[in-house]
């Protein structure tokens, strides 16, 4: 469920504007692999889907420390989390690798505006599925000020 009495249009906004701002700094590390992964040319005939597969993956890791601890208010195991966000990034992965194999490397689009397009396309969808599956508020809440003070408490203990 994405809105509820407890969890207001208003709270799921500022959810999304944060999740576009931790998105960025994701977004920029990403860019920054794929464009030396491209520069590299590890594949002679598909350049952009191999430096944008490896560069995605990689980034998804990144992506869901982040996400955790800075965007989702939500009680979900780390664990359980990873395997749920990843299973969706896979499946995006899949689904935007062959988005860019056939628009920069098939059709020979310009490859930075296909990333591009890619990027902000999938971004949304990825909010949309990480807040119902990956980061679910029928787990529970804990804000990220609670989550703080909980990492500080563990490591003191």
């Amino acid at each position: 469920m994405l809105v509820s009495d407890d969890y207001p249009w208003g709270k799921l906004l500022r959810e999304y504007v944060m999740y576009c701002t931790v998105g960025c700094f994701n977004v920029t590390v990403f860019f920054a692999m794929y464009y030396f992964l491209y520069k590299e040319q590890l594949s002679v005939q598909y350049p952009a889907a191999s430096a944008w597969a490896i560069s995605y993956f990689a980034s998804s890791i990144l992506a869901h420390y982040l996400h955790r601890w800075l965007t989702f208010e939500s009680l979900t195991s780390y664990k359980k989390s990873l395997v749920v966000m990843m299973t969706i990034y896979v499946a995006l992965l899949i689904i935007s690798t062959v988005s860019t194999a056939y628009f920069a490397d098939t059709l020979e689009f310009n490859h930075y505006y296909s990333w591009a397009a890619n990027t902000a396309a999938f971004g949304f969808i990825s909010f949309v599925l990480l807040r119902v599956f990956a980061f679910p508020l029928s787990d529970g809440r804990i804000t990220r000020k609670e989550r703080v003070e909980e990492f500080r408490n563990r490591r003191r203990a």
